[in-house]
């Protein structure tokens, strides 16, 4: 007993003092936004362990928002950058002991402005002289609210989303009756309600389908019986659900007639009819999801509805940090519930390889791990804050068996979603790079030359200097070398046989292909002697050769190949315009980069006037990594400007021009002066058109909790817009009349949200963790008015000083000012977002008051 305890207090007592070696407290000092911005900054580390730190040590930390030339003010110490987000802060020559109880301060000056609460160092790792580590508990980041941001950016025209400058935009929207409303989303084509919806009750149904669709038959029975558990009553008419086959109908078209207890799904083939059921199961509401019910209900109503795009995407990094297995398959019942048809599933990149090939152990037993060191030996650095232990690390560590692997192709393939893989070449390659590096070292000393060489990405004595638009160096392969298409050929093999195990057709490969950074084997000894030997190859067209040779590989595979629209593109001087070398190659591009006011936003149809098969990715407004706004407490990135709700769903894919109101910057958009010198879409560059897709990077996406947020309810209005193609308003004959079309028509579609869509994800599929808006507020004559930008939703408040609860009084008319009015919006399920104060404006986020 007495050993038991002593062991607990060592226990302890080992926990906690690597718990308390180290406190550590963050603060924004100085945030400028105009005439060379920057911001300066101080991080306070205090010695709390009781004992003396001897000199030596050195703090790591992760941060992708610093400047990698980053200035410290403290003589003694500098801020190095290790590669992409991982820095160290040390001694130039030996940092100073730290006594007990003792602190040091650290000043630093980085470029840009400092837009984010969660943009502060993080993650921190003490190394100690001796060689030990810790992770640095005791952190505090001291925040800032909103007004002060918009104090800061006063003299910009950032748009700032005080509460203000909320109740502004929402100003247009009201509540309408459900009647309004369409039955679901994406809205269909057309629909008419007939009668009043039927409630039925204990009442036994049927599914009979034609046997071309009698897999979407089974489907949709099944998911009835897992919802509805009637006490059959035998005297009741049973529900009988038809599906039927009728030419005449696009392939992913169909029909659907609810009249009375009779339903009849209507389609020429079986997408059509699986699209069909998933409208019908999208009108049950939502405690249908939450089951076991003995009650159905019912609309009764004409639906016939087809989508705009054979192409709707969904892009899912799982590299930067990784999502299980359960979470994908979670996401792909989402993609089929919402009609979208391409899951664009990226697997490597610079900080993660994800999934095992038969051959090459190194890329999984290396490059899917992530935790600290002071080499990146054993495994990758820990990235994005992923954690200093690799097997404890949820988000840095992680990778797809084959089983779990092809497990996700047939649960796709069940719901007729095609899964493309990704793997970034030849840039975004440094966790590949790496791996082989280990397998080459490793076979070398065991004298296996030949075999080492086989499938080696990098050389030796490189000495091209060059960095990643991510902060990367050493992350391109050496397109020289023969190795790295053995290398690519094994790749595409194994992962075709994964395809053709479950009998799954691999018919498109995404090579990536993006963000090629300049300077890369300008001083690589391979290509200098591979150019001297074929010296019809210039130095500035080694990237083409690399992208023909990829694209024969995939073509004797049976392969289309895609990539970034960068596969496409060339340099002329100054401008980047299309490559016509490979213009008749088919190979589909996916035009993302559109930063609104940046002047790149038509790519997408220079391309396809060129005669590229093109994929719309909009990066302003169908990037769901980017931050839903400007508040400082909304996490995400704003490199291409910020994304909501009401950006993606006023997107106009056929008129790009007509996607935006402000600049990324907040200055106006003027979409008769855009249009003057705006690419227009030929006739052929229409066809080109093929579709959309919605991307999610996780570079600051940690768990599948914050990919929920990240995605809903924004990316609710890109699905709408995959489906229905150009909204009607964007053919209005004048300006003012699209304008006062588009607001008409998003009222529609915010209710659409608020009422149904919302109520929804919280219960379907287990339910989906969806961000709840911030309401907006404004005084007028002594009177508070208060909105949300998706009506259906709950404001409730107080006038007491205390925080708004679900029992709180509902908003439903302004209210006298007093002092110490708080607003929160609730959902119908009482699900609540951030606490607004009127008086300050100050915020409140995972419970904690922000200072």
């Amino acid at each position: 007993m007495k050993k038991n305890f002593l062991f607990v207090f060592l226990f302890l007592f080992a926990f906690t003092s690597a718990r308390g070696q180290i406190s550590a407290t963050w603060k924004l000092l100085e945030n400028k936004f105009t005439d060379k911005p920057y911001h300066r900054a101080e991080l306070v580390l205090k010695n709390t362990s009781g004992q003396s730190l001897e000199a030596g040590w050195k703090l790591y930390f992760n941060t992708a928002f610093l400047s990698v030339s980053t200035q410290v003010d403290n003589p003694d110490l500098e801020i190095k950058h290790l590669q992409g987000d991982f820095f160290v802060l040390e001694g130039k020559e030996n940092s100073p002991a730290l006594r007990a109880g003792e602190q040091i301060r650290i000043e630093y000056r980085s470029s840009e402005p400092y837009l984010k609460n969660s943009y502060a160092p993080e993650a921190l790792i003490f190394l100690r002289s001796d060689g030990k580590h810790f992770e640095v508990r005791d952190y505090e980041v001291k925040h800032y609210t909103t007004d002060q941001l918009a104090e800061m950016a006063k003299d910009t025209p950032l748009p700032i989303p005080i509460a203000a400058l909320t109740y502004e935009r929402n100003e247009g929207l009201s509540l309408l009756p459900e009647s309004e409303l369409p039955p679901f989303l994406p809205s269909p084509k057309s629909w008419k309600y007939t009668e009043e919806s039927l409630k039925i009750k204990n009442v036994d149904f049927s599914v009979v389908g034609v046997p071309e669709f009698a897999e979407e038959s089974d489907f949709l029975r099944e998911t009835i019986r897992r919802a509805y558990k009637p006490k059959v009553n035998a005297s009741e008419e049973p529900l009988q659900i038809r599906i039927e086959k009728s030419s005449g109908l696009s392939d992913e078209g169909y029909k659907l007639s609810i009249s009375g207890r009779n339903v009849v799904i209507s389609a020429s083939q079986p997408q059509g009819a699986f699209y069909g059921v998933q409208s019908f199961l999208a009108m049950m509401p939502a405690g249908f999801w939450t089951g076991p019910s003995e009650e159905l209900i019912l609309p009764q109503v004409e639906i016939e509805d087809y989508p705009a795009f054979g192409y709707r995407g969904f892009f899912l990094d799982v590299a930067r940090n990784f999502q299980p297995k359960s979470q994908i398959l979670k996401i792909l019942d989402m993609m089929a519930f919402y009609k979208l048809n391409v899951f664009h599933f990226n697997l490597a990149n610079d900080e993660g390889w994800r999934l095992e090939i038969p051959g090459l152990p190194e890329l999984t037993d290396f490059a899917s791990r992530r935790g600290f060191s002071t080499d990146e030996s054993e495994f990758l650095w820990p990235y994005y804050g992923s954690g200093a232990d690799p097997d404890k690390s949820l988000s840095g560590t992680g990778y797809y068996t084959i089983a779990d692997f092809q497990e996700i192709l047939t649960y796709a393939q069940a719901r007729h979603i095609e899964v493309i893989p990704e793997f970034g070449v030849p840039a975004h390659s440094r966790a590949a790079i790496r791996a082989m590096e280990n397998r080459y070292q490793r076979l070398m000393q065991e004298g296996k030359t030949s075999e080492a060489l086989e499938y080696r990405l990098a050389e030796d004595n490189d000495q091209s200097k060059y960095l990643s638009a991510q902060n990367f160096k050493g992350n391109t392969v050496c397109v020289c070398q023969e190795s790295v298409y053995t290398f690519y050929e094994k790749l595409v093999a194994e992962v075709q046989t994964m395809y053709r195990q479950v009998d799954v057709e691999l018919k498109n490969w995404h090579t990536g292909g993006d963000e090629v950074p300049r300077g890369v084997w300008t001083a690589s000894p391979v290509c200098n002697d591979f150019l001297a030997q074929n010296p019809d190859i210039k130095q500035e067209e080694l990237n083409d050769y690399f992208r023909f040779r990829a694209s024969q590989i995939l073509k004797e595979k049976g392969m289309e190949m895609g990539g970034w629209e960068e596969i496409g593109q060339a340099h002329q001087g100054d401008q980047v315009i299309p490559n016509p070398k490979f213009a008749d190659q088919n190979w589909r591009l996916y035009a993302w980069n559109a930063v609104a006011g940046w002047g790149g936003e038509d790519m997408a149809y220079k391309l396809a006037n060129a005669g590229y098969p093109v994929v719309i990715c909009s990066s302003a407004n169908f990037y769901f990594d980017l931050a839903y706004d400007w508040d400082p407490n909304e996490r995400g990135h704003t490199w291409s400007g910020v994304t909501d709700l009401y950006q993606s769903w006023k997107t106009v894919p056929g008129k790009l021009y007509l996607s935006h109101d402000q600049t990324i910057e907040g200055k106006e958009w003027d979409w008769s002066e855009v249009a003057k010198n705006f690419t227009q879409l030929t006739p052929e560059g229409r066809k080109n058109i093929i579709g959309v897709s919605g991307q999610v990077w996780t570079e600051t996406i940690k768990s599948p909790e914050m990919l929920e947020y990240y995605i809903f309810p924004k990316m609710l209005g890109y699905i709408e817009r995959a489906w229905a193609g150009d909204p009607d308003w964007s053919n209005a004959e004048t300006e003012a009349k699209m304008k006062s079309m588009r607001a008409e028509d998003f009222n529609r579609f915010a209710n659409a949200v608020g009422q149904r869509e919302i109520p929804r994800l919280e219960s379907m599929f287990g339910g989906f963790n969806h961000r709840v808006p911030k309401p907006g507020a404004v005084v007028r004559d002594g009177m508070i008015f208060a909105n949300v930008q998706t009506p259906g939703l709950i404001i409730r408040y107080t006038q007491d000083g205390t925080d708004p609860t679900a029992n709180s009084p509902i908003y439903s008319k302004p209210i006298p000012k007093r002092g110490g009015e708080k607003f929160r919006v609730f959902t119908q399920s009482g699900a609540a977002g951030e606490v607004l104060e009127l008086e300050t404006q100050k915020k409140r986020i995972e419970g904690r008051e922000l200072e």
